[in-house]
């Protein structure tokens, strides 16, 4: 084997464990050693030398995890489903309990549970107003008077 063809095979060899730990870990950043791997034998197979391959190495690793990584896992990521709780947040209920966050009270019943619920802005909220849930905090509801 020539100077050449030995160093994109050795490129090629690093391609193909860096697809493998992607493979494994599916964490999305071996990915882009592997394509700059690869990038870097297509140079070895031109007949680069060393250091034109390391820097072609580094420099695309750099910029594929700068810039592709996030913005890969944006588009992945980017799809969540919404719980059951969480299709709560916009619709009107009515108290079944004062609302007082310094005391830590206040409910409102969605079908036949009772959730507990506390005011966005700190308010006292009297039993039976209308309220509109704002978010979901962990397995509370916050609102606002509707």
């Amino acid at each position: 084997m020539s100077g050449p063809v030995l160093a994109g095979t050795i490129w090629l060899g690093i391609f193909a464990v860096l697809v493998v730990a992607e493979i494994i870990s599916v964490g999305l950043t071996s990915i882009w050693f592997a394509i700059s791997a690869l990038l870097s034998s297509v140079v070895a197979y031109f007949g680069a030398n060393i250091y034109v391959q390391l820097t072609v190495f580094i420099v695309f690793s750099i910029l594929f995890l700068l810039i592709l990584r996030p913005y890969t896992m944006k588009k992945i990521n980017g799809k969540t489903e919404a719980t059951n709780a969480e299709s709560f947040i916009g619709k009107t209920y009515v108290t079944i309990a004062d609302v007082d966050n310094d005391k830590d009270m206040g409910q409102v019943k969605v079908g036949d549970i009772e959730w507990t619920v506390y005011s966005e802005d700190g308010s006292f909220i009297p039993k039976g107003t209308k309220v509109k849930v704002t978010k979901l905090e962990g397995n509370k509801l916050v609102v606002i008077k509707a």
